[in-house]
């Protein structure tokens, strides 16, 4: 009897295979469940990024109640202050008060030097303007034109052009550079026109091209020039230059999306040109689209790390999830606002 107690009691405890097993079963677990956790996650970041947009498109549309027209991308020095001719605020400057702003907005300085503006309030890093999947912008401290982040940005519509081409016969989107636009001139209607999408910062590294996060570079407009339809480039014209410009670019730029007050395409602004998260980079011509000045022509497009797609506002404040697999000639007549042709996503 007594044998028979100490036998079941050396039994008690777990064999080392035993506990093997026990670890390994955990560790299977474990696998299986950290898809799903981090789907959980992104699909909380997704819907605040979502969130920041519908906030964004409701203060554009509180500034038009109150202006009677959406603000242009580009307010420039009052008279007798001199800044360079890319030295220009953003829209987003104008949406301050509208996003309970108000004190920041009285910090821009249009007397003032353009430094002083870009060390000061630019400098400031709003979540408003932030995707909370998107990596963090390079500051000023380790790139030239550095900021705070910037993953937001209003159509300019789907040709090439770029800010300081974007007058309203330049650019057939919601906002252009130039021109202010009302409501009424949306002639497509609000709820089919895109206003806002995303856009990624990039890495902040010099000569160093990174994809999806850097813009390249051809050093001409003329592959631009060529396209035959400017408002809507066909699937071979972008793909030729996209593929072009990723095996021999002449350049690249890394401070694009860091400054949510600057006028230019790649910082608060964007065009429908190319899908949603194109397969090559984002590319310009002449000096710089996306990350300096705004003289040349580009495909600078919507960009994100949410799986599959992106985030984006239209123009009644509506919001939703576009994926990128969507058709090219859809996507840039949701971009175009005036082309009197109706497409909506199935």
């Amino acid at each position: 009897m007594h044998a028979t107690l100490a036998r079941r009691g050396a039994r008690s405890g777990f064999t080392l295979v035993e506990l093997l097993v026990v670890i390994a079963i955990i560790g299977v677990l474990i696998a299986l469940l950290l898809p799903a956790v981090q789907q959980a996650r992104e699909a909380a970041r997704r819907g605040q990024c979502l969130n920041n947009m519908k906030q964004l498109a409701l203060a554009m549309h509180n500034f038009h109640d109150t202006n009677n027209t959406f603000p242009k991308n580009a307010y420039g020095p009052n008279a007798g202050v001199t800044w360079d001719g890319w030295h220009l605020f953003s829209a987003n400057y104008k949406l301050l008060p509208f996003i309970e702003q108000n004190s920041l907005y009285d910090q821009f300085n249009l007397s003032g030097t353009w430094n002083d503006n870009r060390t000061g309030p630019m400098n400031v890093r709003l979540q408003a303007f932030l995707c909370p999947s998107a990596l963090e912008a390079p500051s000023s401290s380790t790139i030239d034109w550095g900021g705070p982040g910037s993953n937001y940005a209003w159509s300019s519509g789907s040709t090439p052009n770029t800010a300081h081409a974007c007058t309203r016969n330049g650019c057939n989107g919601m906002l252009t550079t130039k021109d202010e636009t009302k409501m009424a001139e949306v002639t497509d209607g609000l709820s089919n026109t895109i206003f806002c999408s995303e856009i990624l910062s990039g890495d902040g590294v010099a000569n160093s091209p990174k994809y999806p996060y850097d813009i390249l570079y051809t050093g001409d407009d003329s592959p631009y020039n060529s396209i035959a339809n400017k408002d809507f480039p066909t699937q071979a014209e972008i793909d030729g230059i996209g593929s072009s410009v990723n095996s021999s670019p002449s350049g690249e730029r890394s401070n694009n999306g860091t400054l949510w007050a600057w006028y230019s395409h790649g910082q608060s602004i964007f065009n429908t040109a190319t899908p949603p998260n194109w397969k090559y980079p984002s590319s310009g011509g002449n000096c710089c689209p996306g990350g300096a000045h705004d003289w040349g022509k580009g495909f600078i497009g919507a960009r994100s790390l949410h799986p599959g797609g992106v985030n984006v506002a239209m123009g009644d404040g509506s919001v939703r999830f576009v994926p990128e697999t969507v058709n090219l000639l859809t996507w840039q007549r949701m971009g175009n606002a005036r082309d009197g042709q109706v497409y909506e996503l199935p």
